[in-house]
Parts: C-alpha cells; structure tokens; sequence
C-alpha cells in the first residue's frame, strides 16, 4: 500500500540523514521544519505541516504500529469504498487531528512548545471510516475466527480509551479529530453509495420494462400498446425514461 510505503520511506530518510549528519542540514530541522507545531499562529506560519506532520516518525515502535493498523483497515477500506476514499479519509483525518490539537492547546495549554508527529489522527480516520461503511462486514482473524467489523469496533472504543488515560490530553484530541473526519467521510460516502445503487436500481428495471415491451410488440404489433405504454418505451428506448406515475391506461 503507497500510504505504508510513504511513511516507512520517510522514517528511513530520516534515519539516513541522521547517519550522515551533515552539518547545515540535522534531523532535528527536518523534523522540526515539517513536524505541526502548537498553537495556530505557528500553525499558520507552517500550513504544510497540517499535512506532512502525519508521514513522520521519529520512533520505530510508534510507525510500525500505525503502519500494520493502516495496512490492515486501509486494505479493508480501498475494497470497500476503493483507494481514492481511503486516501481521502487519511488525508482528512490528518488534518482533522491537526485542527483539535491546534484548538485544544490554544484553549487550555496556549504557549506551548510541544509538536505532533506521526500518522496515529490519520489511520484513526481510516479505521474509523472501514467501521462505518460496512460495520457488518465479516473478516477472519488467525487463530481466532470469524468476527464483524461492528464487534471490533467496540473493542477498539475500549482500547482508545484505555490507551487515552497515558497519552497527553492534546494528543487524545487530535486522535479524536481523525476519528471525527473518518466518521464524517464514511457517511458521505454511504449517502453517495446508496443514491448510486438506487440508481442502477432504476436503470435494471426499466431495462427489464423496455424488455418486456418490446417483447410485447415482437407478440402483437405495435398497435397492441397503449398510448401510455408507447410514451413509455419512446422514453426508455430514447434513454430518457421519468419517473412512471399510475395513470390509467386509455
């Protein structure tokens, strides 16, 4: 997966960079010329860091973590919705984060030096969103068995909330924030899922309409349909069909 591929190529060009260590260029201006800083004015003085603060690391721990729960829900998601939603929720779960750590530390630790790393708001998002577009779809763990994504979602609430009470309020937040862009773009993506499906809904069974016309024309002539049966299969054949209303034939 490119995601994947992209934050493990950034954490070894940083340890690269720091294996040369040249003198005008350190690691630390890197990470600190891409990490998201605290507070929106600093924010604003760096806007690419909303983005690129989710693509590094500095632990190994730390990436390979997000990496295996992006891989898994990433892969879940790209079959479910396709890639270009999983992209989007991983883009809008990063920036998601970066927005509530911005306002959690201006509201209740303003001034502070601290800085986000890492990619945990973005695959947050991605988890997120997998669990909402198909929360009774089915996946096989090894060794364990069947379970539905509805069921691992309600560990996973556990789990975040066990793991919140060691993690620092303004990261919390911005994992909160990846879950809130996740969840926001799954149910567009469920709205736009189910208009489409009604829609080749429609398409079938006016294809199956058109059929049964023409098959009654094939029978007993063009003569044999009424006036309303004839608007309908000049509609249907002309690819403009409306919405059939029960209007009585005549």
């Amino acid at each position: 997966m490119r995601l994947v591929l992209v934050n493990i190529t950034a954490f070894l060009i940083l340890k690269l960079v720091w294996l040369i260590s040249p003198s005008a260029l350190t690691v630390e201006e890197i990470i600190g010329s891409l990490a998201l800083p605290a507070g929106t004015q600093a924010a604003l003085a760096m806007p690419w860091t909303m983005l690129t603060y989710s693509f590094i690391h500095v632990d190994f721990w730390h990436l390979l973590v997000n990496c295996l729960w992006l891989a898994w829900f990433g892969a879940l998601l790209a079959e479910i919705a396709g890639r270009r939603w999983l992209l989007a929720a991983f883009v809008s779960g990063g920036i998601g984060g970066a927005i509530c750590f911005q306002l959690f530390t201006d509201a209740f630790n303003p001034g502070s030096e601290a800085s986000l790393l890492g990619s945990s708001a973005a695959v947050f998002s991605v988890i997120t969103a997998t669990l909402v577009c198909a929360p009774r779809k089915k996946v096989t763990l090894a060794l364990i068995g069947a379970f539905s994504l509805r069921s691992i979602a309600a560990v996973g609430m556990i789990l975040f909330f066990l793991a919140s009470l060691e993690m620092e309020p303004s990261q919390t937040a911005a994992h909160i924030g990846g879950i809130v862009a996740g969840a926001a773009g799954a149910f567009v993506w469920r709205r736009r899922a189910r208009k489409s499906m009604e829609a080749m809904k429609s398409m079938a069974r006016n294809r199956l309409e058109q059929m049964s016309l023409i098959e009654k024309v094939n029978r007993d002539g063009y003569a044999s349909l009424t006036r309303s049966e004839q608007l309908r299969l000049f509609n249907l054949s002309s690819g403009n069909a409306p919405v059939r209303r029960n209007t009585p034939s005549r």
